[in-house]
């Protein structure tokens, strides 16, 4: 029997160091004085350490200090029955047991005839541990991580031990971490295995193995480079120590499985053939659906580790660790765990190999009526309405309609945003991608498609919506309304301008029509009552010179002189009064002419002709009344001036126009100069001015003077009920 010395417990409760004892009384045995001092010195540190180790472990909850003795615990299943509260007090142990598993180092299992359970190994001193043997073991207890622990202070070694009878337990027995610490047997497929240099200090095999109930994890401490590819899919027995996963809050979170040693684990079935994709986890006697398959298939899309297969007119979603990028149309040999996805099979920890490139794989038609199922991982296609989109972290989404059902399409983040972020809303589209459907309810009934669209490309726009939506519309009405605003306030802001400017034109007109109506009278007294006066004068004159010689001829002088005295008098008042000649509205344009030239060559000196060429027609108030003054001006200057023998009055009616003309045989024009600066012949000018026309004077000296107004005609001639509206004669 092997023994080996460390620190032990106290009868009155207190951890004491036998080392520290030990020390002691090597130090009391006689020795040189230098000997001595140095080992006062040595057991003075030790001391203090002992002392601060002391504190700490008071603090930590490893070493309890208790007011009364703690019974010590023999059995496993003492231990085991603590809560970890009681556990943390520092019950002192003392058990005999085998050592079941010797790692993760200084840890180790070990099991009595009760129980097994983990101990905690001490490092310093550090004792070794070999799996198999019979030890005693004293320590104290520790409340652990998941479940109470031994913390050991002394290891003894008994001898060589037998290890516990393995009992078979199912993985749904080992999930509730009841059989924590306990050597026991579980049987699984293995699903992975990896070497492991990180979990522990030990080079470790790593596997996944698939039970009945879910997985578990396994650890196998190795010493050489090996390949256990071979091992993946093969059914295995494991024997080990079964241990449990937890987290922070002490809570079961898995099974982790502890063997010692590669020959704890038997294969005991080989793996599976390759089975038809349509196969997946269907019903077959006598057989299980955990083993791998082989499928073959073409490359339709890669997602990450997820990857998307077309076989056999189907689709397959496959979970790989791999990382080697593939490419659309890439023919690749799968092998992996069949598992149900959200509605139909797919694989999972896949190993995938590529056997070449083929052709893509053509997209199939969505159809509502079949099972949607069959659609599910395949590279599909359909039309859809396109009715939002929305930016994600991880792409874009569209959300479409296919007749009655409602979906979405995710594409990756990249270019193809911008090119999809343009497409109008309530556009047609075509959309290609992989299909993805979620089923629920108890029995699992299909409720939803979600589509991944692989590239830009695979969405075609068929038609775009009309320009004239309601959004269009009402920004078009708003643009509308605002424009009809800013028209009424401009038209407001016009309305107040014009009223400033009417006021200011009305000013201006009555200013106008004021230097107008004095215009006007001074040309009518001048046409007439100068006229007027000037015969007067004349006949004054004859009766002055007649009066003695002739009195019959100054008695007829007088006369013709209180006449036209009396007419200048109706004349002047007509003038202030009218707009038009009386004559005018009593008759036409040539009567008129007639009755206001024939007083003003009364005697026998001078002699009127008129002439009237076509048809006479009324004219314009204003015109007649412009062309009747422009003939008595003319032959009044014939008269006055040219003291003319013969004066000829013409008016010519044509289709086109209107002409004056007065022509007389007195003695001309002396100068040119003269008779333009003249009143009579200057307002003769105005008033052809104002009819549009122009006033020819052909005069010589001797030869008599000619005078000439052409009028165009209107288009539209005023009747004779508008040039008698067209007056103030009824004042």
């Amino acid at each position: 029997m092997r023994v080996t010395q460390g620190p032990s417990v106290s009868q009155g409760g207190r951890v004491v160091s036998l080392k520290f004892l030990s020390t002691l009384n090597r130090t009391m045995r006689p020795q040189s004085k230098s000997a001595l001092c140095e080992r006062v010195l040595r057991l003075a540190a030790a001391l203090l350490v002992l002392i601060a180790t002391g504190m700490d472990d008071r603090s930590e909850g490893q070493v309890s200090v208790s007011p009364k003795l703690l019974p010590t615990l023999t059995h496993a299943s003492q231990i085991r029955s603590l809560s970890p509260e009681e556990a943390s007090r520092g019950y002192p142990v003392l058990v005999r047991g085998v050592i079941t598993m010797n790692a993760p180092s200084p840890d180790f299992f070990v099991q009595d005839a009760t129980a097994g359970i983990y101990v905690e190994g001490s490092s310093s001193p550090k004792f070794p541990h070999v799996q198999g043997e019979s030890v005693e073991i004293e320590g104290v207890t520790g409340p652990g991580k998941f479940a109470p622990v031994i913390r050991e202070v002394k290891l003894r070694v008994l001898g060589r031990g037998v290890l516990p009878k393995a009992q078979l337990f199912s993985l749904s027995e080992l999930a509730n971490g009841q059989q924590d610490s306990q050597w026991a047997e579980v049987r699984g497929i293995v699903r992975s295995a990896a070497v492991d240099r990180s979990s522990w200090r030990e080079v470790t095999l790593a596997m996944r193995v698939a039970a009945e109930g879910g997985q578990f994890n396994v650890r196998v401490p190795i010493t050489g480079e090996q390949d256990f590819s071979s091992w993946i899919d093969s059914e295995v027995l494991v024997e080990g120590v079964c241990g449990s996963l937890y987290n922070a809050n002490r809570q079961l979170t898995g099974i982790l499985f502890y063997v010692p040693r590669l020959d704890f684990i038997r294969v005991e079935t080989a793996a599976s053939k390759e089975i038809p994709l349509a196969e997946l986890l269907r019903f077959a006697p006598g057989k299980g659906a955990r083993h791998r398959v082989r499928i073959r298939g073409v490359v339709s899309y890669q997602q990450g580790s997820a990857l998307f297969l077309q076989s056999q007119g189907r689709g397959l979603r496959v979970l790989t660790q791999q990382s080697a990028v593939l490419e659309t149309g890439d023919l690749v040999d799968v092998l992996g765990f069949p598992a149900m996805g959200d509605s139909a099979p797919m694989l999972e920890e896949a190993l995938v190999h590529r056997l070449g490139h083929e052709k893509a794989p053509e997209p199939l038609d969505f159809n509502l009526n079949a099972p949607w199922e069959q659609f599910d991982g395949a590279l599909i296609t359909m039309e859809a309405k396109l009715l939002n989109r929305q930016i994600q972290p991880d792409g874009l989404r569209l959300m479409l309609q296919h007749g009655d059902i409602f979906f979405d399409a995710a594409a990756p983040a990249g270019g193809s945003m911008e090119r999809l972020l343009s497409i109008p809303l309530n556009s047609g589209l075509r959309v290609t991608g992989i299909c993805l459907v979620r089923s629920g309810g108890l029995w699992q009934t299909p409720q939803s498609v979600r589509m991944l669209v692989r590239m830009p490309e695979d969405v075609v726009i068929l038609s775009t919506p009309s320009w004239w939506n309601l959004d269009h519309t009402l920004w078009v009405l708003g643009v509308t309304a605002g424009v009809l605003l800013l028209v009424l306030a401009w038209v407001a802001v016009l309305g107040r301008r014009l009223q400033e400017q009417m006021t200011v034109i009305r000013q201006k007109g009555r200013n106008s029509a004021v230097l107008e109506e004095r215009n006007r009278i001074a040309r009518e007294l001048h046409d007439t009552l100068e006229q007027e006066l000037a015969g007067i004068t004349m006949q004054l004159d004859l009766a002055v010179d007649c009066f003695e010689q002739a009195p019959t001829v100054a008695q007829h002088a007088l006369e013709t002189a209180r006449y036209m005295s009396r007419h200048s008098l109706l004349e002047a008042r007509r003038s202030v009064w009218d707009l038009r000649c009386q004559l005018l509205e009593d008759g036409d344009l040539v009567s008129a002419l007639a009755q206001i030239v024939t007083p003003l060559v009364r005697g026998e000196a001078t002699k009127v002709e008129f002439k009237i060429q076509g048809s006479p027609i009324r004219l314009p108030g204003p015109i007649e009344m412009n062309m009747l003054r422009i003939g008595q001006e003319a032959v009044a200057n014939a008269v006055k001036h040219g003291q003319a023998g013969r004066i000829a009055v013409e008016l010519c009616y044509a289709t086109e126009s209107v002409r004056l003309i007065v022509t007389d045989d007195g003695k001309g024009f002396i100068s040119q100069a003269s008779p333009a600066g003249h009143f009579g012949l200057l307002d003769m000018r105005e008033r052809a001015q104002s009819m549009g026309s122009h006033l020819e004077i052909e005069s010589e000296t001797g030869h008599g003077t000619r005078i000439t107004v052409e009028i165009p005609m209107q288009s539209q001639e005023a009747s004779d009920e508008e040039l008698k509206a067209n007056t103030y004669s009824g004042h």
